[in-house]
């Protein structure tokens, strides 16, 4: 395996920077690191999973407490359409893009609970940006998250 010299990705034997955008304004502290990505596979055709991802517990059988899953846009958005934005359990957002080279990357994540993050980030098209940004707006304070959406 091939550790990758810059963010936080092994067996990866690359790294191209995504895009030039701002995803954060401000962040404060991170929640305790450590956090074992365990659905990369999901990622695999998009190379790589953006930074401002929504995660949640990993709630499957075996999982410990620091297994996290990553969202994917049609979650959030079926979420928004159906339960409501608070239904997906989110426990805050991904602070760094994490490249994905295959199926058996291993990958950690740095998740924030606590900043100002950028409407625009927060979906696939700016319609679904809009939507989520909306949702997060009114999104209940839980486990001590406190998200500001910013333009």
């Amino acid at each position: 395996m091939t550790q990758l010299s810059t963010g936080n990705t092994f067996d990866s034997k690359e790294f191209k920077v995504g895009h030039a955008k701002k995803v954060w304004r401000r962040t404060e502290k991170p929640m305790a690191g450590g956090f074992l990505v365990k659905n990369v596979a999901d990622f695999v055709t998009e190379k790589g999973i953006r930074s401002g991802m929504a995660i949640v517990k990993d709630t499957s059988e075996g999982a410990d407490d620091k297994d996290v899953k990553v969202l994917k846009w049609a979650d959030i958005t079926a979420a928004i359409a159906g339960d409501g934005i608070d239904s997906l359990g989110i426990i805050g957002f991904l602070l760094e893009d994490i490249p994905v080279a295959s199926a058996d990357t291993v990958a950690t994540a740095t998740v924030i609970d606590k900043g100002e993050i950028y409407g625009y980030m927060l979906g696939n098209t700016p319609a679904v940006a809009t939507a989520v940004a909306n949702a997060v707006k009114g999104m209940t304070q839980k486990n001590g998250m406190n998200i500001t959406v910013v333009d």
